[in-house]
């Protein structure tokens, strides 16, 4: 193969290399949204979604201030909005329930083995306990950033 050919396929390449990478680095959205309280509950918190290092899964971060001190929360994220349910996004096992300090202040992660698509609805529901599921004390639709 002639230099000068190897030359403009070794750029050709590279230039479709590099392009892959950044169509793969827009399809790795982060999310974020607050939290707010449901059925009259002061509680407010922050929710946020972003790819893994590897880009192969997505680190979620929730923190919560004002509610039970001492409850253990158990939460997800789930496909839909918190007007309109879905489905748990990554399987219930990734999340570890939040534990609320003396303070009624709570932080909690995950690590989803997927990204969060680019298109679509989510939301974070933050259940009572894991013998109430069905009570929801905190939702936050969830926005791309």
């Amino acid at each position: 193969m002639p230099a000068p050919f190897r030359r403009r396929l070794t750029a050709v390449i590279g230039a479709v290399l590099a392009l892959s990478a950044l169509t793969a680095a827009l399809r790795r959205a982060e999310w974020g949204g607050a939290i707010a309280g449901r059925d009259g509950r002061k509680v407010t918190g922050i929710a946020t979604v972003k790819p893994t290092a590897d880009g192969s899964g997505a680190d979620v971060l929730v923190t919560l201030d004002g509610d039970t001190p001492g409850a253990t929360r158990p939460w997800h994220i789930h496909s839909g909005t918190c007007a309109k349910a879905g489905g748990v996004v990554g399987g219930a096992r990734a999340y570890t329930p939040m534990a609320i300090d003396a303070k009624g202040h709570g932080t909690a992660k995950a690590t989803l083995p997927q990204t969060l698509p680019d298109t679509g609805t989510y939301y974070i529901n933050i259940h009572d306990s894991a013998a109430a599921m069905g009570i929801i004390v905190a939702c936050g639709d969830l926005a791309k950033r």
